[in-house]
């Protein structure tokens, strides 16, 4: 009886619950992904990607990234770039890698966005479908994440050395795109600066530069250069003056010297003051001790004077009455 019991509950599960593995089995994959993008170049007389293993690595990864902070970046928690971040990883970009090399990297988010609708997006901005469309790249990876019911997507295109000679004869048509927030904004090669007569380099922001390219090109990181320029956030401006690098003999020592000498007036104006508190207490007894010995001295001057006129005084009476005493002996 308990069995037959059983058996009706599993069936009725099976009826109230959807095909599949419940509210999961709609959930987009990275394949459906790159069909998708693959059709797409299909449609445009391209070949089709090819599946890298290693660029679906990196980009699980970076939508997995961005679905725990929940903020669409190019950039993960350590601050490496799409191309940094395959390299690492394995993946040997071809190209200049001055320049990002044969690599770009497309991202979004939304509630409930599907494969097809995120492949329409991305169609809708020149630099992601010129990412899906470009006759540079060889390789694709997807990364798709759910949290709190966004879809994260992470598509990886990119060459790798030794694929295509071809390949590295001029750079692709898209290196990078502009940091989230100015979506389809290219970004233009920066021409590092020779150093000044001091050693120091500075930087002199173009039009259509970003500070994580220049960073790139100097060899820094965006913390490093923000921390140099005391920025805050990581917006710049055309024609904003970046310093890059100080040699030791241009920083601020000869100001650390001129601050010193400064300072010594200051101590030596501060110099009297020190004994004069400590020598205070110690001649306060001094005062009675000097009077006492003053009169002293006095008395004893005018005692000597009257001892010495007192016997000058009988000296003299002596002197006068010694020819009187003398006569009669005579």
């Amino acid at each position: 009886m308990k069995q037959k019991w059983t058996v009706f509950l599993l069936l009725a599960l099976a009826l109230l619950l959807p095909s599949g593995v419940g509210a999961q089995s709609g959930q987009p994959t990275p394949d459906d992904v790159i069909a998708e993008v693959n059709a797409l170049r299909a449609d445009n007389d391209l070949p089709p990607y090819e599946v890298d293993s290693i660029l679906m690595i990196i980009a699980q990864a970076q939508a997995e990234h961005m679905a725990s902070t929940g903020v669409v970046t190019h950039f993960d928690e350590d601050g490496a770039r799409p191309y940094q971040r395959a390299i690492k990883a394995g993946y040997s970009v071809a190209g200049d890698l001055t320049f990002g090399g044969f690599f770009s990297e497309n991202i979004d988010a939304g509630t409930g966005l599907s494969p097809e609708q995120v492949v329409a997006q991305w169609q809708a901005d020149a630099a992601d479908l010129k990412t899906m469309l470009s006759t540079d790249f060889n390789d694709i990876g997807v990364g798709v994440a759910v949290e709190n019911r966004i879809t994260y997507y992470v598509l990886d295109a990119g060459t790798a050395s030794g694929i295509s000679s071809t390949a590295v004869a001029s750079p692709p048509s898209v290196i990078f795109t502009s940091p989230p927030g100015t979506p389809g904004t290219l970004i233009a090669p920066v021409v590092t600066s020779t150093p000044l007569e001091d050693g120091s380099v500075y930087h002199v922001v173009q039009s259509d530069q970003a500070l994580w390219s220049i960073a790139l090109a100097y060899g820094l990181t965006i913390e490093e250069l923000k921390q140099k320029n005391r920025l805050v956030t990581d917006d710049i401006f055309i024609g904003q003056k970046l310093l890059i690098s100080q040699t030791d003999s241009s920083t601020a020592t000869p100001e650390v010297t001129i601050t010193a000498t400064f300072g010594i007036p200051t101590s030596t104006a501060t110099r009297p003051v020190t004994p004069a508190r400590t020598l205070t207490p110690t001649p306060l007894p001094a005062p009675p001790a000097s009077h006492q010995s003053g009169r002293m001295v006095v008395g004893g001057i005018i005692l000597a004077a009257l001892l010495a006129a007192g016997l000058g005084a009988w000296l003299g009476r002596r002197k006068s009455t010694a020819p009187d005493e003398a006569d009669p002996m005579a």
